[in-house]
């Protein structure tokens, strides 16, 4: 099995209905793991162009590119995350601000299935989850954002994340952000697709009136 092989998530697989929390937290991980790790590999594979076989061959680059994807998952998952919570506030109703600490609780489950990655602190995961957190607190601020804005801002983290030299990068954020934006949707999509939102709020928060 080739590099790119083993980077492709199961989210590649055939997509199951999601019916509770532990669904919805393989979803999440899922969806989160392939947005971080097909864009940082597809972008790479773009800017090194006909170079690309020779870059990822290199055992050097394939211990960055590995530390790029991950640096990349939280921003990813906690886009997600904000894609979720938008699109089971209408369940929720009068239930809607407990999404916040549930979803987190959601963010925790998908954490713990991941060690800690090789070179990074042993706070990554807790790090991962207030990072989730500040998008929930801030998506509850207002009305739910149009899932094609949800990419920004933390757009820049997975940029910030490309193991390529930054004075190599030119213009390329907007690739970035477009991947994100095109398949943040796609995922927005599926989930309304496969989805049982009520019963998933209801395991989340309680039935009404329990």
């Amino acid at each position: 099995m080739g590099l790119l092989d083993g980077l492709l998530p199961g989210f590649l697989r055939k997509a199951t209905p999601i019916h509770g929390t532990a669904d919805l937290a393989d979803f999440m991980d899922a969806r989160a793991s392939f947005l971080a790790q097909k864009c940082i590999v597809e972008f790479c594979r773009v800017r090194a162009g006909v170079f690309w076989q020779k870059l990822f061959s290199e055992k050097e680059f394939q211990t960055a590119l590995d530390q790029a994807r991950w640096r990349a998952y939280p921003p990813c998952y906690a886009m997600v995350a904000e894609m979720v919570e938008g699109s089971l506030r209408e369940v929720a109703a009068g239930r809607q601000r407990g999404l916040e600490t549930a979803i987190e609780r959601v963010a925790r489950m998908s954490f713990a299935k991941h060690p800690v990655p090789d070179g990074s602190p042993g706070t990554f995961w807790e790090d991962a989850a207030a990072l989730v957190r500040g998008r929930l607190v801030a998506a509850q601020a207002g009305a739910p954002r149009p899932v094609r804005e949800i990419p920004d801002p933390l757009a820049r983290m997975v940029f910030d994340a490309v193991p390529i030299h930054p004075e190599l990068l030119t213009n390329d954020y907007d690739y970035i952000f477009n991947f994100l934006r095109m398949n943040i949707l796609r995922a927005h999509e599926d989930l309304l697709e496969l989805a049982d939102r009520a019963a998933i709020v209801d395991e989340l928060l309680g039935a009404p009136g329990a």
